[in-house]
C-alpha cells in the first residue's frame, strides 16, 4: 500500500528491448533468419486463455425479485412445495389441523440473500377467527435455523416476520438483512395457497455489467474467493432509503449484523468495492466516510461505528479512530479524488493530533479500550501503537499531495520515534516475536507481529523468524489470534478471525512468502468458498472456531473484515497496485506461487489497468500489461532464477533494475509485453 523504498541496483545486463541496446535493422533481420536455420527453435512462451468467462462466476441474482433455488425439507401437509422455487409451477398449499404441527416449507435461495420477504397469497382458509398466521424465519446457515418442541422455527437472529393472512394479496415483511433459508409455516389451523414466495433484494445486487475489475487465473477456488469477497462486500453494501439511520448509501460490517458503519470492517471491504465496482462503489465509500466524519468530536476523535445500538456515534476503541482516519485516505488512493480528500484534511490532521495525546511518556499509545477481539487490553498494547503508526504513514503519503511540507516531517519525525519505542519496548528479544503488552511479554499477538512487517516496523532480519513461528503453529483453518493460544481469548470463544489473518497474508506476500500466502488463504477461506461445507454462503463469515466453521447464529456469515481475498489477489497475485492517487502511476508485480497464469483488470480513474501473465514448468514468464493514456508504471517481470533473462517485447520499455528475482521496467500508457527465460 505504500511507496516502494528504493533499495541498492544490481545492473542486469543490456538486452533486447533496452532502449541502450540497438541493432541494425538489417543486421537483426540476418540474425534471425541464421538462428532460425541453425538452431533448435525456442520454446514457445507460456500463455493465458482468450476471454475467459469470468462472468459467470459472478454470483449476485439476475433480478430484484429473488426465488429459491431448493426446497430442504418439508413438514406436516404440504402440497407442491416445489412451487415456490424459481423453477417450481403450480401453487403450493399449507394446511395445518394443530399448532403444534404446523406446515413448513424450508426454502434454500443456495446463497447469501437479503431484503424483505414476501408470499403471494391466492387463496386462505381459518378454521378459527378471521385469519391465518404464516410465519417466516430465516438463517444463514441451516444448522442455525432450529425448531421449539412446537416445531416452530426461529430466526438464527432477530425476530422472524409474520404476516395476519385475511386475503389474496401479497404479503411483504419487514427486511431480513442476509439469509440463505427461509422457513415457511402456517403456524394457525387452516390452509394457504401460495402462488409465490422470495425476496425483494435490498442489498447492492451487482451482475456482470455493473463489474468494472475482474479476476481469474487457473487455480478455481482462489477465483471463487474473489468473488466471495466482492459478493460480500455487495451485500453489506446499504442503498438509500433502506436503512432508517441514513439517507445516504453506506457499507456496513454484516449483512446480517450489527448492519451499522464500523471503520475496522471498511478497512477491509473499502478496497474491495473500489477493486471490483469502481466507481459504481464510490457514492457507498464516500457515504460512509462523511457518516464518520460528520460526527468528529471536538477532540478530533473519529467515532469507531455509526448507527449501532442508535443513529448516532459509537466509540468503541481508540483504534478505531485511525482506522477512520486511515479509510478516507485508501479512498483518495484509489481515485485521486482530491477535492474529497481536502475537504478532509482538517479533520484528518484534527485525528492525527488526537491519537498523538494518546502516546505516553514512553512513546507508545495507551488506551485501556476493548479492540475487535472484544476484550480490554490495557497498558502499552502493541496492536495499538501500530495502529497510530499506519495511520502516520498514510497521514505522510496524503501530505506530500495534498498537504504541507511541515506536516510531512512532523509526521515522519512521530513515526520514526514510535517505531523506535516499539522496537525498543514491545519485542521479545528472546523469543523473536512482538509481544502483547509491556505487561504480557510472553503473549504474542498474530495482528501486532504480522502487522510491525506489514507496515515496515520489523527490521527485515526479524521477518522469517516471526513468520516461521506463527506457520508452524497454524491450525488447519488458519492463524489463531494469539500465541500460546488461548491466551487471551475472544470472550465468545472464537480462535480464528479473519481480520489478522489477512493481516498475515498481506505480511508474507509483502516478505515475498508467496508459497505461505497462498497456503493460509486456502486454509481459512477454503471451506467458505466450498458448497458442501454445511454452512456455505457465497459470502465470507466474522469468526470461525478451529474447525474452520461458525458456532452460533448470531455470528455474521456476510461479513465485510472477511472480505480480505479479493484484494489480495489483485494487489499481490496479479500485482497491480496504485503508487499515486487513481493510478496515475502504479506498479505491476506479480506472485504467482503455484499459479499457472492469471489474468484480470483493476478500475483507474483513466480506464483500466489490465494485466495478463503465464508461466510453464520450463520457468518462463509471460507478462502483458495494458494501462490508460495518461498513466505510468513500473513493471517488475519475475525471473525463475537469479541467472534468468528477461525481453522487453514491446518498445518503449526503459529497464531501470534487477531487484532480487524481478527485473523492474519503466513504462507508459498503452500495452506492454515481457518475457523471462532461464
Amino acid at each position: 500500500m505504500y511507496d516502494s523504498v528504493d533499495r541498492p541496483e544490481q545492473r542486469p545486463r543490456r538486452r533486447p528491448g533496452h532502449p541502450a541496446w540497438r541493432m541494425p535493422a538489417a543486421f537483426a533481420a540476418c540474425l534471425i533468419a541464421a538462428t532460425t536455420l541453425s538452431g533448435p527453435a525456442a520454446a514457445a512462451p507460456p500463455t493465458w486463455p482468450d476471454n475467459p468467462n469470468w462472468q459467470a462466476l459472478v454470483p449476485a441474482p439476475a433480478s430484484d425479485n429473488v426465488r429459491a433455488t431448493g426446497v430442504t425439507r418439508t413438514s406436516g401437509t404440504v402440497t407442491n412445495a416445489a412451487g415456490l422455487t424459481a423453477q417450481g409451477t403450480g401453487s403450493t398449499v399449507l394446511t395445518t389441523t394443530s399448532a403444534n404441527s404446523p406446515a413448513t416449507i424450508v426454502l434454500d435461495f443456495g446463497k447469501e440473500v437479503g431484503g424483505t420477504p414476501f408470499t403471494n397469497v391466492s387463496a386462505w382458509r381459518a378454521t378459527a377467527g378471521s385469519s391465518v398466521t404464516l410465519r417466516v424465519a430465516t438463517s444463514e446457515a441451516l444448522p442455525f435455523l432450529t425448531a421449539g418442541s412446537n416445531g416452530v422455527y426461529n430466526s438464527d437472529n432477530g425476530s422472524p416476520v409474520t404476516f395476519a393472512v385475511n386475503g389474496a394479496r401479497t404479503y411483504t415483511g419487514a427486511l431480513r438483512g442476509g439469509f440463505r433459508f427461509a422457513a415457511i409455516q402456517l403456524t394457525t389451523p387452516g390452509s394457504v395457497t401460495l402462488t409465490g414466495a422470495g425476496v425483494n433484494f435490498k442489498a447492492y445486487r451487482a451482475t456482470a455489467d455493473r463489474y468494472q475489475g475482474y479476476f481469474v487465473s487457473s487455480d478455481d477456488q482462489l477465483n471463487r474467493m474473489w468473488y466471495a469477497g466482492a459478493y460480500t462486500t455487495q451485500m453489506d453494501m446499504v442503498p438509500a432509503g433502506v436503512a432508517s439511520c441514513f439517507t445516504v448509501p453506506v457499507i456496513f460490517d454484516g449483512a446480517k449484523r450489527d448492519r451499522a458503519i464500523w471503520s475496522g470492517d471498511l478497512m477491509i471491504t473499502n478496497p474491495v468495492a473500489q477493486l471490483s465496482l469502481g466507481s459504481n462503489s464510490t457514492a457507498y465509500v464516500k457515504g460512509s466516510i462523511n457518516s464518520i466524519f460528520n460526527l468528529q468530536a471536538a477532540n478530533g476523535r473519529l467515532t469507531s461505528a455509526v448507527g449501532f445500538r442508535g443513529c448516532g456515534a459509537f466509540d468503541y476503541a481508540v483504534t478505531y479512530s485511525a482506522y477512520s482516519a486511515i479509510i478516507a485516505i485508501q479512498y483518495y488512493r484509489y481515485t485521486n479524488d482530491t477535492a474529497f480528500i481536502t475537504g478532509l484534511r482538517g479533520k484528518l490532521e484534527a485525528a492525527t493530533a488526537y491519537h498523538a495525546t494518546r502516546v505516553n511518556a514512553n512513546g507508545l499509545v495507551v488506551t485501556d479500550d476493548n479492540d475487535y477481539w472484544q476484550t480490554r487490553q490495557s497498558g502499552e498494547v502493541t496492536e495499538y501503537s501500530l495502529a497510530y503508526y499506519e495511520l502516520l504513514q498514510n497521514m505522510i503519503w496524503m501530505e506530500q499531495r495534498v498537504g504541507t511540507a511541515a506536516r510531512v516531517t512532523e509526521y515522519t519525525n512521530k513515526a520514526t520515534a514510535l517505531k523506535t519505542a516499539i522496537n525498543s519496548r514491545l519485542f521479545n528479544t528472546a523469543a523473536g516475536l512482538y509481544q502483547h503488552t509491556n505487561s504480557r511479554p510472553n503473549v504474542f499477538p498474530l495482528d501486532a507481529n504480522m502487522n510491525a512487517i506489514r507496515l515496515g516496523v520489523a527490521p527485515a532480519d526479524r521477518v522469517p523468524g516471526i513468520l516461521s513461528y506463527f506457520k508452524a503453529r497454524w491450525q488447519a483453518h488458519g492463524s489463531q489470534i494469539s500465541q500460546p493460544a488461548p491466551s487471551m481469548a475472544d470472550p465468545y470463544g472464537h480462535t480464528i478471525e479473519p481480520l489478522n489473518n489477512t493481516w498475515e497474508v498481506m505480511a508474507r506476500f509483502a516478505s515475498g512468502d508467496t508459497t505461505g500466502a497462498l497456503d493460509l488463504m486456502r486454509r481459512h477461506w477454503g471451506i467458505q468458498v466450498d458448497p458442501n461445507s454445511g454452512y456455505y454462503t457465497g459470502t465470507f463469515w466474522e469468526f470461525v472456531n478451529a474447525n474452520g466453521l461458525p458456532s452460533r447464529g448470531f455470528d455474521s456469515l456476510a461479513h465485510a473484515w472477511g472480505a480480505g481475498p479479493t484484494q489480495l489477489l489483485t494487489e499481490s497475485v496479479l500485482g497491480a497496485t496504485a503508487v499515486h492517487p487513481g493510478y496515475t502511476t502504479w506498479q505491476v508485480k506479480p506472485q504467482a506461487g503455484n499459479l499457472t497464469w492469471a489474468q484480470g483488470g483493476v478500475p483507474t480513474t483513466g480506464g483500466s489497468l489490465v494485466v495478463k501473465w503465464a508461466r510453464d514448468n520450463a520457468g518462463q514468464f509471460r507478462l502483458q500489461v495494458t494501462a490508460a493514456a495518461g498513466t505510468s508504471g513500473q513493471v517488475w517481470v519475475p525471473l525463475a532464477s537469479a541467472s534468468a533473462t528477461s525481453t522487453a517485447v514491446t518498445s518503449g520499455a526503459t529497464l531501470v533494475r534487477r531487484d532480487g528475482l524481478y527485473d523492474v521496467y519503466a513504462v507508459g500508457a498503452g500495452t506492454s509485453e515481457f518475457t523471462s527465460a532461464p
